[in-house]
């Protein structure tokens, strides 16, 4: 079958933003295909009846850094020998850049052609299932997917739309802690004393010490006029305009206006004091730039994001110099942290059965996630430690004279691929990283709608009136670029308005009927 290999080129800035940022991981894993092939999990029936009775072959779809990758037969290669043997299935690896990501994946979807198994990622999954793009999952996963439901545990009723699961999500950070990410050599010169930090105001003090030793070093830099995306609340599936939430770390299951909030207002308050203050960068709404690119101009100190273990240790590597983190606001797992990026089968695959065999040995087989991920030894990474990693994996970097930008079979975008938590570890990561996070995930404090996914096409159109309002207000506000008082008023005015009631409504009606179907 015909191979797609659809890529864009990025800048350095947006694919770097965009394959190691909010709720994603960079660090990963690589394959040896010397290796005896593991089997995966064993699903109930016999080796021999999971075999297709003709070869079946599959398009298997997923995203990269936009860069064209001239291995992808080879990989393929490697991949058809194991699934062949098993399944007697092929695999034809489709990798489309960030940027075209979400339109090629509807262009496909639509279509029914070019994927059959594929990472729906920056397209609401409800949107799919209500389309009829993809197909339920439940027998599917019952009878094919154990190593799936062993591998993902609960983090599997994210993927539910309705009734049925519809996509499964990938082993990655599938919680957020909040906190504040900083160059450690300016903080080590300052006396920016990190261990102290508990609170905001706690942060401002350290700040202002950085201020004090580099004016014209902005203490805060802001990525493309966004600050803050979350503060410790739940927005029930938008994370970006949070058109009702379930605020102070989601515990009680009453859907809010976040921007009435006393916990926004203090957010919005204590901004706009620091913007007076001169912490925040000065042209922070309007700024194109990402805040690690003025960092490593040494025109600022740090930023807000979202934290995760192992951030501090893959983002200096990134960026070749050392960063701190502090935390602030404790994990927080919600449903639109894990189901933001799913696997899913479209509707148009002919053999479902197939694709789902597929995906359970991609989330249980470590040599052919591994290939999958990074490729082949010797070819596209080189192993430093054989077994160093505390899953049984090795430590591994690229191959001999490669780099990110000369390999043929580019390491980018793994927290994508199914489950990086079976595979490899590379360089600058800690050998524990994945058992870190799957620690992480698990011991997260779980919002009181865990596993609730919205459905928001009965108020298509305030929707998109409410985040017009957004649009005008939020970043804004969070930038400290706006007085909060009076700005507070008149745009919760224009919210309900346009319509914030009517969505708050049926958020909380959709909300209300899962609880009683599936809560505690």
């Amino acid at each position: 079958m015909k191979r797609k290999i659809l890529a864009l080129m990025l800048t350095a800035s947006l694919a770097a933003a965009a394959l190691t940022g909010c709720g994603s991981d960079s660090s990963g894993t690589g394959s040896d295909t010397s290796a005896a092939g593991n089997t995966g999990a064993e699903t109930g029936s016999a080796e021999a009846d999971l075999k297709e009775s003709e070869l079946v072959t599959l398009d298997v779809v997923m995203m990269s850094s936009g860069k064209n990758e001239p291995d992808i037969t080879e990989v393929e290669n490697a991949m058809n020998e194991i699934l062949e043997e098993k399944f007697n299935v092929n695999v034809n690896l489709t990798f489309i850049a960030y940027a075209s990501y979400a339109e090629q994946i509807s262009l496909m979807l639509s279509s029914g052609e070019g994927a059959d198994l594929l990472a729906v990622y920056l397209t609401p999954l409800p949107t799919c299932a209500s389309a009829g793009q993809i197909i339920p999952l439940d027998d599917l996963l019952d009878q094919y997917g154990q190593g799936i439901y062993e591998q993902l545990g609960d983090y599997i009723e994210c993927g539910r739309v309705g009734d049925s699961i519809y996509g499964v999500t990938t082993n990655r950070d599938l919680a957020n802690s909040q906190g504040f990410a900083y160059r450690k050599d300016i903080a080590d010169e300052v006396g920016f004393d990190a261990d102290s930090i508990e609170t905001l105001d706690d942060l401002e003090r350290e700040l202002l010490k950085v201020k004090e030793a580099y004016p014209d070093m902005w203490p805060v830099a802001v990525s493309a006029g966004e600050n803050i995306r979350n503060w410790g609340w739940d927005p029930l599936g938008d994370d970006t305009v949070n058109l009702g939430v379930l605020s102070d770390m989601a515990q009680e299951p009453t859907v809010v206006n976040l921007y009435e909030t006393d916990q926004y207002k203090d957010l919005a308050n204590t901004m706009y004091s620091w913007m007076q203050e001169g912490l925040i960068q000065a042209d922070a709404v309007n700024t194109t730039e990402v805040a690690t690119t003025l960092m490593t101009a040494k025109t600022a100190f740090g930023y807000f994001t979202n934290l995760k273990p192992g951030f501090a240790e893959e983002t200096s590597s990134s960026l070749g110099y050392e960063i701190g983190v502090v935390d602030i606001i404790d994990a927080l797992g919600c449903t639109n942290n894990v189901s933001r990026a799913t696997w899913t089968i479209s509707s148009g695959c002919d053999h479902p059965e197939a694709a789902m065999k597929v995906l359970n040995e991609l989330f249980t087989n470590p040599d052919l996630s591994n290939l999958y991920m990074y490729g082949i030894k010797g070819t596209h990474y080189k192993v430093l430690e054989e077994g160093g990693a505390s899953n049984g994996q090795s430590i591994i970097t690229w191959a001999d004279g490669l780099d990110a930008s000369t390999s043929n079979y580019r390491k980018s975008a793994t927290w994508l691929a199914p489950n990086q938590f079976i595979g490899h570890v590379w360089e600058g990561s800690a050998p524990d990283v994945w058992d870190q996070q799957r620690a992480f995930n698990n011991d997260a404090l779980k919002s009181v709608a865990f596993g609730f996914t919205y459905d928001s096409s009965a108020v298509t159109n305030e929707v998109a009136a409410c985040t017009n309002v957004v649009a005008k207000y939020h970043n804004a506000l969070l930038c400290g670029a706006l007085e909060p008082e009076s700005t507070l008023e008149q745009f919760n005015q224009e919210l309900y308005a346009a319509g914030l009631q009517n969505i708050i409504d049926e958020k909380q009606r959709q909300l209300d009927e899962w609880l009683a179907a599936y809560g505690n």
